[in-house]
């Protein structure tokens, strides 16, 4: 036995200290867990500290009580969705071949092409080789792992299927990189419609009939100074947005801006619901009680908003013994249908049943629904050039038009 300080976060975001007795760091955020807390930071004391706890409060965000990394951490080193669903796929299958969790995070370390998460991974496997948590040393790296991988990996190693968890986080990663697979085509057709109203607009006012010469010269200069800036601009400050886009900073803001959009919001709870039932039926099933099985699978959610709601809505009547499919009612999320299925269950004992029904059903409108969102990502790409060339054909027309009136005009006088 040893002695651990930890640093734990409950449901309302309020952050309390102190120290455990436990036989490993892993035991300490099992029994932190089972109490409705998060443990955001669990670390053997050092020699001479109190065995006692020492409590104290302070406000913390949201995003702290599911895992997230400190404000100091808000830039980082990023990945893209593929690299880190393979980077989870992998770990799941280390660990099913008998791979300590160590070793697999030090394997991948040193094989990862992704410099971000190669170092991550090893600081894990470090950490981990000393008995600590995997998931609040996922949470220090939060620019590569969103909280809801950092949830997963924590209801895990709570519920003693950490081997899941990370093929869930995988397949979170995966459908990700489902969704933006396509959208190579709207991207060219956007900048395709750019670039062809730039180099559009100075054309015409700078044509005069009496002295083409100079037209080209002042062409040649307003593409030079104007339009070729202006569109080198344009390209290198969306890879500047790309790239802020994915940090923590602006997570909340692209969650809650999706679900403004109906596709997208349509996508946003299918993929919560069936992600927050898988984890919540593998929390009840491995022995977890309910307010912190209910608590472990919204953080798991993969929508910040969203996972919000669950908690601040639906967690409360967990702990008043309201039953789970009250609470899951009360979030307002999922559709009467299953919905009454986890009713019936509760009340004829099938509730596991049920709830493996209610999965797979949404499992399957997240699939349809990323097939929607992708369709109306090609189609906003298809408009958006459509009207850039009806911009064009207009701007064209009128332009020929008053160019031969002024060379009528030069010829008349």
């Amino acid at each position: 036995m040893a002695i651990f300080r930890y640093e734990v976060a409950d449901t309302t975001g309020k952050v309390m200290r102190g120290a455990m007795d436990a036989p490993s760091a892993q035991e300490v955020s099992r029994r932190l867990f089972e109490q409705g807390y998060d443990a955001v930071q669990v670390l053997p004391a050092t020699t001479g500290e109190a065995a006692t706890a020492t409590v104290a409060t302070s406000s913390a965000s949201r995003a702290a009580a599911a895992g997230s990394p400190s404000p100091g951490a808000a830039l980082g080193p990023s990945a893209k969705p593929e690299q880190i669903g393979s980077f989870f796929r992998q770990l799941a299958s280390l660990i099913h071949s008998g791979f300590s969790v160590s070793s697999a995070f030090s394997d991948l370390g040193m094989r990862s092409t992704n410099r971000g998460i190669g170092e991550a991974a090893k600081r894990i496997a470090a950490g981990s080789a000393q008995g600590q948590a995997v998931a609040p040393q996922m949470a220090q790296f939060g620019t590569l792992f969103p909280p809801h991988v950092t949830g997963l990996v924590a209801a895990g190693e709570t519920g003693g299927f950490l081997e899941f968890a990370f093929e869930e986080a995988a397949l979170n990663m995966e459908q990700d990189a489902a969704l933006t697979q396509g959208l190579w085509l709207p991207r060219v057709l956007i900048w395709q419609a750019i670039w062809s109203v730039l180099l559009l607009v100075p054309l015409f006012p700078s044509i005069n009939p009496e002295d083409l010469k100079a037209s080209g010269i002042a062409y040649g200069r307003a593409l030079v100074f104007v339009v070729l800036p202006l569109g080198i601009g344009m390209h290198v400050a969306s890879v500047v947005l790309g790239k802020l886009w994915n940090q923590p900073l602006a997570r909340r803001f692209h969650d809650a801006l999706s679900l403004r959009i109906p596709v997208m919001s349509k996508l946003a709870k299918m993929r919560a619901l069936a992600s927050f039932t898988r984890v919540l039926r593998r929390l009840l099933m491995s022995g977890i009680s309910p307010e912190p099985a209910f608590v472990g699978a919204a953080r798991a959610v993969p929508n910040t908003v969203l996972s919000e709601r669950i908690l601040q809505t639906g967690a409360p009547l967990v702990r008043a013994h309201e039953g789970i499919d009250k609470a899951i009612a009360a979030t307002g999320l999922m559709g009467d249908d299953p919905l009454q299925l986890l009713i019936t269950g509760q009340k004829t004992g099938q509730w596991m049943e049920m709830l493996d029904r209610v999965t797979a059903y949404y499992q399957e409108e997240a699939a349809r629904a990323t097939e929607a969102a992708k369709n109306a990502q090609k189609r906003a790409g298809v408009l958006i050039t459509l009207l850039s060339m009806g911009y064009v054909t207009i701007a064209l027309t009128v332009g020929l038009y008053n160019l031969v009136f002024k060379f009528t005009d030069s010829f008349g006088s």
